[in-house]
Parts: C-alpha cells; structure tokens; sequence
C-alpha cells in the first residue's frame, strides 16, 4: 500500500479528525525551494488519498506573508532592503512590479507553481487572518493566559520568562518593525511595547515605546502571535485537523510538542493529525542552504514535465530524505527511467505500490490503461541529440526500438521528452553530453592540416546572419565538397577549432549555437 493510502486509511479508521481538513504553510520570503514543495505535494498526496476514500476533505495552504523579513535573499538590493528587516512581509514594497508586497511577489510564485504541478489548495494570507479579525480572540486569550504560556517554556526548555513578559510582537508605530519589539504589559484591552535597539542581532530597533490595542481590523494590523504560539491558534482559527511538519520542528522539544501543550493548557483544543516529512537535499544539502542550480522550485518545475516533480516526491516514503542532484549528473534520465517503470506497472498492473506513485503523479486526468503503450526513452533521446540527430531522425530511431510506427499519443510524449532532453543537455547534463566553446589556449591548433584550416577559413563566406542549424548544416556539407575536402575531416576541423575534441554534434547545429560571431571570432584567432 502507498503511504498516503496508509495514513488516509489510518486518520479515518481513527474516527479523530472530522472534519478532514489537511493544511500546510509557508512564509513567502524568497524564491520557492524545491523542499518547499515536497511538503505541499505530500499534503496534496494524503489529500488526494482521502478523497479517493469517497471522503469530503479541504486542502488549505497559509502563505505566512505576516512574517517578518528576517534575511535578504542574494538576488535582492541589500541597500535598499536592509532597512526592511523586521518588518512584516506584507508591508514591504516587491522588487518587482505588478505585487502589492514582498509577501505578495513570493507567496504568487508558490500559486503559480502549484498550478503547474496539479497542487490546487485553498489559499489563506496570513495577513488576511488578522486584518479579517479572525486571529483577536486567540491574542486574547494568550495574553490572558500568558502565565501559562510561561510555564510552557519553564518546562520545555527550562526557560523563566519575566512576569512581564507576553507572547505578543507589536508593530512598531514608529518604524513598523515587529521583530524588534516586546510586550512588556497587558490591561485586558491594550498592550504596551518597547522597540528595542539592541534587542535582536540582525536588525536594530528604533528605541519607541507605546501603547495599543492588539486587535487587527481591516485598516490596521497591530502585531502577531509568537510563532510556536501562533502556530496552534491558526489550527483553531482556520479548522485544521491534519498537518505534517519538518522534523526539525516535529523532534523531542520542538515546536509541534510546545503547540500540542498549547492546545491542551492554553487553547483546550484538540491536536491534528500530525507526522514528520523529511528534508529535500540537493546536491546533499538542506533546500534553504543550497543556492545553485536545481535548489529552485520553479526552475525544477521547468525542466522537468510538472508530472514528474510530483513523482520525484510521491514515490519516496514522507519520511525518507530525497536528494536530488541534477548538476552534472544522470538524476534526471533516472528518474524518467523510474517513472516509465511505474507507468508500465500501472498499465499491466505490477507493483502496487509503483502503479499507485504514478496514478499520484499525474496532474488531473489519470490516464487509460494501455498495455502495449510505447514509451521512448529519454536517455535514448539524450543521446541521439548529443551526437546531432534532427527530431525526424529521432523519431526514425525509436520507430526502430519499437519495431512499428508510432502513434500519436506516443509521438505526443516523444516530442515532449525531446524538448526536455534538449533542456537537460544545454544546462544539467555530464560535460561528454555537452559541447561548450574551449578556451582557445588548450586547444592544440597545430594538429588541424592545410586542408581543414582553410575550410575553417571558408566557413565565413557561407554562415550568413540568421542562418538555421539546418540550412548551415547543409551549407556546410557543400563547402566541403567545393573543397574537395572529406566531410569527416571537415567537421573534425570544427569540432577540434570550437570544442577541442575530434567528434561532437551535427556540425550546423553546433555553430548555430555558438551564433555568428563567435564563430567568425573563433576562427579569426586561428592562424590560417
């Protein structure tokens, strides 16, 4: 049985957690991380599991955009945003037009991915939960109870919170931070705050003390919740009777056994349905260190088809870390291979739990059993491009390992593995499948004779601007046999020029990579 089918099976045998509701969230800080994703799709999963029970489930996603901004990301302006730090994500202005936030530019870009790998759940803002009024009675009650809460701590973590502290970060009148700021007092229906200049390490507070209300309207949000304080009331607040976490959060201490306190001491609400996902590595590092090439949900969700990032998660158990490198590996042809295995098994009905990960997978429509379906490989496709093949060639190849023409739903996933082969060859794959301009200086010249150097000369008469792979291919069997010259030792002569090696791809499709004036530059410091 499939894990999600397992702990469907196991919440409704429970009879504990009606009404379904599985919830996962997120603050939108920065450029989606792939680990991010895994959470939300494991969610979807047991989701999806439920509803195939015939049961009537909601699926809700919190974009915590109330948070504060407690890092810049790389890839904003770090003297302009510095002056934000502390500040809820919501009031902070996009580095890019068209958003109403900070919170707002990232939390679309979660939308927008989910979209495209069949993850629809309903959207909550997090600033929407307090400005809408909906979070003023769990503020009270923690404010009231904030001895309580004090205790909590005492226990978990052997901490002795003041008497006058409470669980409760105003904003800040004066410089709008929040991260800064503590509560030192509480009437029943007003706080006071101090904004502390040297209270935290990243960011300075502004010295300002005040007193306000700590209710939120739809004109003015007053401050948040502690985060592992915040974290339970949300459960009430939004109805959500299942929710995984990281273990990080899940582990001897952490935050789920403060919020199962709170629900027990604080709130006298039950605790959801819970479990530990494990991290997603890439390249061996946690997604939120890992900044190069494949960390990126959106990126991952471009170059691979949406289907299969859902595969890459629904075939791990949600407890077993995946690490996935696909910078200068095989990772991705495997995991094409991986995924034609369990769609045979589904389709001559093999490995359960295989079949099960790929009926997961798919983004709407499950499709029809199909026994004698032909799936082209895609390390297959890899290959025929690295050595130059054109799509009609190709398609030629694999009507050979099929023994038969194919037809149009396989020419349909042809032609799309042939695109996503060509993504994977341009920037992830192992250097033997790619053909980078080498550094003109370890390259040895003198081993290219008379002949080929004065081809190589030829070429800038017949590579006009705008010329096709195609037409330059053809262009260029012609200049060689205008030269008398074998069309093996010409291309070898481009091959040993650009990329330092006797062999490599079509020719034309080569130099119409590199364009026009790298070529005529290439050539230009060869001395003919």
């Amino acid at each position: 049985m499939h894990w999600a089918d397992k702990i469907a099976k196991e919440i409704v045998a429970s009879g504990k957690y009606k009404p379904y509701w599985v919830d996962d969230m997120k603050t939108p800080s920065g450029r989606v991380h792939i680990g991010s994703v895994r959470a939300a799709v494991t969610h979807e999963l047991i989701f999806r599991a439920l509803k195939d029970l015939n049961k009537s489930v909601t699926f809700s996603y919190i974009l915590e955009d109330h948070d504060p901004m407690d890092g810049l990301p790389i890839y904003v302006d770090q003297e302009i945003y510095k002056k934000y730090l502390g500040q809820p994500l919501y009031s902070i202005p996009s580095p890019d037009p068209g958003y109403k936030s900070f919170g707002e530019r990232w939390g679309k870009e979660y939308i927008e991915i989910f979209d495209k790998i069949g993850v629809y759940p309903k959207i909550i803002w997090g600033s929407d939960l307090y400005r809408s009024g909906k979070m003023n009675e769990m503020v009270r009650v923690c404010l009231d109870k904030a001895e309580i809460i004090r205790g909590i701590y005492k226990t978990l973590y052997g901490k002795v919170k003041p008497k006058n502290w409470f669980p409760f970060q105003a904003r800040c009148e004066e410089c709008g931070k929040i991260s800064t700021t503590t509560t030192t007092g509480w009437n029943g229906e007003r706080v006071t705050y101090e904004c502390r200049v040297e209270g935290i390490e990243w960011t300075k507070g502004c010295g300002h003390s005040g007193e306000i209300s700590p209710f939120s309207d739809k004109e003015n949000i007053s401050g948040k919740l502690l985060w592992k304080v915040e974290w339970p009331c949300k459960w009430n607040v939004v109805g959500v009777t299942i929710e995984g976490a990281g273990k990080d959060h899940m582990s001897a201490g952490g935050s789920h056994d403060f919020a199962k306190l709170m629900c027990k001491k604080v709130l006298g609400t039950k605790v959801p349905y819970s479990f530990s996902h494990e991290f997603f590595l890439v390249g061996g590092k946690k997604m939120s260190s890992s900044r190069g090439l494949g960390s990126s949900a959106k990126e991952v969700s471009e170059i691979t088809p949406p289907y299969l990032v859902r595969f890459m998660i629904a075939r791990v158990k949600y407890n077993q870390q995946i690490n996935f490198d696909p910078v200068g590996t095989m990772a991705i042809p495997d995991l094409f291979d991986e995924y034609d295995r369990a769609w045979e098994a589904y389709d001559k009905n093999g490995d359960e739990k295989l079949a099960r990960a790929y009926v997961l997978s798919q983004i709407d429509k499950v499709p029809e059993k199909e026994k004698g379906f032909f799936a082209p490989r895609f390390r297959d496709i890899a290959n025929f491009l690295s050595q130059g093949l054109s799509d009609k060639e190709i398609l030629e190849k694999m009507q050979e390992a099929k023994g038969g023409k194919i037809d149009e739903s396989e020419l349909g996933v042809l032609e799309e593995r042939i695109k996503y082969a060509g993504i994977w060859i341009e920037n992830y794959a192992p250097d033997e499948y790619r053909h980078e301009l080498k550094d003109i200086k370890l390259i040895d010249i003198k081993i290219l004779s008379e002949d080929q150097k004065k081809y190589l000369k030829a070429i800038l008469k017949i590579y006009n601007e705008g010329d096709d792979a195609a037409s330059l291919q053809i262009s260029l069997y012609e200049l060689a046999k205008s030269l008398k010259i074998s069309t093996k030792d010409a291309f070898a002569a481009i091959y040993i020029a650009f990329i330092g090696k006797s062999h490599g791809p079509r020719a034309g499709m080569l130099l119409s990579k590199f364009g026009r004036e790298k070529t005529i530059q290439r050539i230009g410091v060869i001395k003919i």
